[in-house]
């Protein structure tokens, strides 16, 4: 039997509530596509009912959800906000599933 340390258990129960929620937030198809379209570049609502083919409504309601997990900021610009990536290495994302997904294939 393997010995389990249970601060080694803890940490990895605290890393999983940490990710089932950033993991929730992409589980969307709009979502993710967001994610990824805003890895290059920071766009309008707007911009991202063109990309996405969704209503400002939907856009907006996606946008929140993703502020919500840390994954999305705003910047205000004029009247309207710009939407970009919370943190660089975000960008990273789309590199990762890339490789997931060529490699389940």
């Amino acid at each position: 039997m393997v010995d389990i340390d249970p601060k080694v258990v803890e940490e990895c129960r605290q890393i999983a509530s940490t990710w089932s929620k950033t993991l929730r937030a992409l589980a969307k198809e709009e979502r993710l596509l967001i994610v990824l379209w805003l890895a290059e570049s920071e766009c309008s609502v707007r911009d991202l009912e063109h990309v996405t083919g969704l209503s400002q409504s939907l856009v907006s309601y996606h946008l929140a959800e993703l502020r919500k997990a840390g994954l999305v900021v705003a910047s205000s610009t004029g009247r309207s906000n710009r939407y970009r990536l919370a943190r660089p290495d975000l960008d990273q994302l789309s590199v990762l599933i890339g490789g997931l997904s060529s490699e389940a294939a």
